[in-house]
């Protein structure tokens, strides 16, 4: 399998889970507000190498992978280079169609605690701006939430080495792009 088809078939499993937790979302009432972007500020956010594949592939049909290559070598700034920051909660990621897993599962979604229950993890300002509804929905414990680890398992199957490896978001772009750039080198893309 070349490179191409390998990340379209992990923008095929990227769309079912943007479209899976967007859906739960907002039939419970907590979708993001539009123009926010101040988990993508966050200087915590980790991605796999594996997850920035289809950015990275985008960044060299554009011809800029030396151009991001010595932008993330120099960087200044602590959140993600992609988010296009406006000040305050505003921003855009400039490549969202192509955004990691972590920020389509953000927001609102599930994971099993160490007793096999659902927990319910929702943004903290999600919380603040709709107190109520966050605390009907942490209540409720729905079988229905789109857990993490159901889809991060998926994504595992596809390149279990790639995928283990979480490190900070624009050390994943980096180690991405040389990816890029190595298999450029020696296979036609």
């Amino acid at each position: 399998m070349n490179i191409r088809e390998f990340v379209f078939n992990l923008q095929k499993i990227y769309d079912e889970i943007g479209e899976t937790f967007s859906s739960h979302q907002g039939s419970v009432g907590l979708s993001c507000p539009p123009g926010c972007g101040q988990c993508c500020l966050n200087p915590e956010v980790e991605a796999s190498m594996l997850e920035m594949l289809p950015m990275a592939l985008k960044i060299y049909d554009e011809g800029k992978l030396d151009e991001w290559l010595d932008r993330l070598e120099s960087n200044q700034v602590s959140h993600c280079l992609i988010f296009n920051y406006q000040g305050g909660r505003k921003g855009q990621c400039t490549s969202y169609y192509e955004r990691p897993s972590l920020c389509r599962m953000f927001g609102v979604s599930g994971f099993m605690d160490k007793k096999g229950e659902i927990v319910v993890s929702i943004c903290k300002l999600l919380k603040q701006d709709f107190p109520e509804t966050s605390q009907q929905v942490q209540q409720e414990r729905s079988s229905k939430i789109p857990k993490l680890r159901d889809w991060s398992l998926h994504l595992s199957t596809i390149h279990p080495e790639l995928i283990q490896k979480r490190i900070p978001i624009n050390d994943a772009l980096k180690g991405a792009l040389e990816k890029i750039a190595l298999y450029a080198k020696y296979y036609e893309i």
